[in-house]
This record gives C-alpha cells, sequence and structure tokens, in this order.
C-alpha cells in the first residue's frame, strides 16, 4: 500500500537570506564611512528597517579573519547595547565577549584587558546596536575605552556607529549631547563636524520593486508561477498605511515587507 503521508506536500520552508536593499546599501554606507574616517556618527533608523541585519552583513564581509597561527583580524567590532541594565558592566562583557573566550578578572582589569584586544585584531569600527539603550555610565565607559584606545601605547584612533531605532523625525542623542555636562560635550567634541547625527530612509516604491523580484527568486522552487513584482504598487500602498507607517514617512520598512510576504507566500503555498 502506498504511504497516505508520501503524498502530502513538503512544508513550507521560510527563506532567511540577507536581501541587499536600497535602504542596507544607505546605511552600510554611512558604517563604512565612519570606518574609513575613524568619525563618529549617530546612526537612527525606524524599528523593523533592517539595521541589525545590515550591522551582521557588514561584520561577515568586513575582512574579519583567524589564522592557524593564532592571528586575529577583527576590523568591525559589534555589540548591542544591554537593555534595563543601568550598569556598564553588562556592556563591558559584551565587548570582551566579542574576542572569545572571556577571561576571569576584575572589571577594572578588563577595561585593560578590552582596550589591548582591540588594538591587537585591529578594530576600525565600533558599533553599538540599540543604542538608544545607553545611559550616562555605558557613554562614559565608551570614551574611557576609546581615549585610552587612542592614548599611547597604541594610538589608534577608531569610528564609532551608535546605532538607534526612531520613531520620529528626531535623531536620537542630538540633544542630549548638546548639554552643558563635560561628559556630553566630550562626546559632542568627539562627533563628525558634518554628519554626526543621520536619519536613514526606509524604501521607496521603486525601491520596493527589487526586493519584491529578489524574493521571486528566493521562494521560486517552491512557488514556481510566483510573480510579486506585479503587485508592487498595491503592496507598497498596503505598508504605507497609517498602522504600518504612523508617522506618514511615506516609506516601506523591511521588517514589513518580510512578514507580509512570508505570511502570503505560506497561505498561497498551503492552499497549494
Amino acid at each position: 500500500m502506498n504511504d497516505p503521508e508520501s503524498s502530502l506536500p513538503l512544508p513550507f520552508v521560510l527563506n532567511r537570506d540577507f536581501i541587499e536593499t536600497a535602504f542596507a546599501k544607505r546605511f552600510q554606507k554611512w558604517l563604512r564611512h565612519a570606518q574609513q574616517n575613524q568619525s563618529w556618527h549617530v546612526i537612527a533608523a525606524p524599528p523593523g528597517s533592517g539595521k541589525s541585519r545590515s550591522i551582521h552583513d557588514l561584520m561577515r564581509n568586513s575582512g574579519a579573519y583567524k589564522s592557524a597561527t593564532g592571528i586575529t583580524r577583527l576590523p568591525v567590532l559589534a555589540v548591542c547595547a544591554p537593555k534595563n541594565d543601568p550598569q556598564e558592566t553588562r556592556l563591558l562583557t559584551a565587548l570582551a565577549s566579542s574576542f572569545g573566550v572571556l577571561p576571569t578578572m576584575s572589571p577594572a582589569f578588563r577595561r585593560i584587558w578590552v582596550v589591548k584586544m582591540m588594538a591587537t585584531v585591529q578594530v576600525e569600527l565600533l558599533v553599538i546596536d540599540d543604542s538608544q539603550d545607553l545611559n550616562l555610565r555605558h557613554l562614559a565607559l565608551l570614551k574611557e575605552l576609546t581615549d585610552n584606545l587612542a592614548a599611547p601605547p597604541y594610538e589608534r584612533l577608531v569610528g564609532l556607529g551608535l546605532v538607534a531605532a526612531h520613531g520620529s523625525k528626531d535623531v536620537p542623542f542630538r540633544e542630549t549631547f548638546a548639554r552643558p555636562e563635560t561628559l556630553w560635550q566630550q562626546f559632542h567634541q568627539r562627533m563628525d563636524t558634518q554628519d554626526p547625527y543621520i536619519s536613514v530612509p526606509g524604501l521607496t516604491e521603486k525601491e520596493l520593486l527589487p526586493v519584491l523580484a529578489t524574493f521571486e527568486d528566493l521562494y521560486r522552487d517552491q512557488l514556481p508561477d510566483l510573480s510579486l513584482h506585479r503587485w508592487n504598487k498595491s503592496i507598497f500602498g498596503w505598508l504605507t498605511s497609517p498602522i504600518l507607517d504612523p508617522d506618514g514617512t511615506g516609506q516601506v520598512l523591511m521588517g514589513n515587507v518580510t512578514k507580509f510576504v512570508s505570511v502570503a507566500l505560506r497561505r498561497a503555498y498551503e492552499r497549494r
């Protein structure tokens, strides 16, 4: 007898490949600018734009390696800001963990060790994702580490990208770094002169089209007749409704695009 389960369709497979959208190119351009010029920037975009995945893609293509002799190079060091933790210890631990096995030592010695490791692996760019969660202690730690790295014996300047999620037109930290307190003034002096605060826009209707075409290619083996690009105008209209675009930017977020496509294609596949 035939196995009844053998006639059932295979389950739908969700594709998680990174798509280099127009937003990702704009976002990564600023991070590369910071890396090449050792400049400091606050780079903001709405939640769901694709910031974190773009950071991971930048790290994968940064030229990082570990040779058989143990020599390691890590041009881009990226960590996520600690949430609901006012102490700087957790941020210090996240930075230290990026170098592999975390040595047992006091926080004071770990500060020295992190600076030494950043110089050893030739860090060129430090990225803090979700930086809107940073507080005074965290920012003071970043200033301390980068100051010590720039001083003898290392004398190494690094770029800094404070990547923040924001839902309005104002970029985080702009008003904070303008305050008269010494620490904020020191941060303000270190920020890039020309473009210290950057807001990266989402996808336009024209930029959505190649994204939908890419999804067609990624799911072609499961849905051979898929033709998403034909519905570009309608999909853009749905994804810029007041619910999904409350600030009225007229731009689409990659997170919403991915959710929309995933749900729609899964339903289409399951209904055969």
